[in-house]
C-alpha cells in the first residue's frame, strides 16, 4: 500500500506516521492516513486509510474507509468500506458498500446502509432458507468477499470457497 494520499482542493490531509502514537480525536475535512497508533476517534469527511502497520483503538468514520491494519472499534463508512487481506476489524461496521478480501478478519455486527431492497431468492436458496446460497458458489478464488443486504438491513458476508 502506498504511503501517498492524493492531493485534493484542501491539501494532502493528515498522515500519522509509523512511529507516531496519538491519543484523542483526529479529525480532518481532507483525507486521513494512519500508519501508526491512534487511541481515540478518527473522523474524515473524505478518505480514511488504515495502513498495514496501523493500530486504531476507537471509532473510525469517513466517506470511504480502507483497512489494512487493526481497528478495535466501530467503523462507519458513508460510501464504501474495504477491508484488505491484512485488515482486522473488532467492532461493528456500517457501510453502504462493503468489500472484504480473503484473509481479512471481522468480529462484530455488519450493517449495510442505504435504501431498503427486496431480497429475491432462487429455488436452491428457498429450499435451504439461505438467501446467499445461490451466489456463494459463483465467486472466483482470490476474489474479495462481497456483503449483500438481507431483509433486515444486516449483511451476510460471502467468502471465497477454499476448494
Amino acid at each position: 500500500m502506498k504511503n501517498i494520499i492524493p492531493e485534493g482542493n484542501n491539501g494532502p490531509g493528515t498522515v500519522v506516521g509509523v512511529n507516531v502514537a496519538l491519543t484523542g480525536v483526529l479529525k480532518d475535512q481532507s483525507d486521513i492516513a494512519v500508519y501508526g497508533m491512534v487511541e481515540g476517534e478518527v473522523v474524515s469527511d473524505n478518505l480514511v486509510i488504515i495502513g498495514q502497520t496501523a493500530q486504531i483503538k476507537g471509532p473510525v468514520r469517513g466517506q470511504v474507509v480502507t483497512v489494512a491494519g487493526i481497528v478495535r472499534g466501530s467503523i462507519e463508512a458513508s460510501e464504501k468500506l474495504e477491508i484488505l487481506s491484512t485488515g482486522k476489524v473488532f467492532g461493528s461496521i456500517g457501510a453502504k458498500d462493503l468489500v472484504v478480501h480473503s484473509g481479512a478478519t471481522i468480529s462484530g455486527k455488519v450493517t449495510m446502509a442505504g435504501e431498503e431492497e427486496e431480497v429475491t431468492t432462487s429455488p436452491a436458496s428457498e429450499a435451504t432458507g439461505d438467501e446467499t446460497a445461490s451466489k456463494s458458489g459463483n465467486q472466483a478464488e482470490g476474489e474479495p468477499a462481497v456483503a449483500e443486504k438481507t431483509e433486515a438491513g444486516a449483511a451476510d458476508v460471502l467468502l471465497p470457497d477454499d476448494d
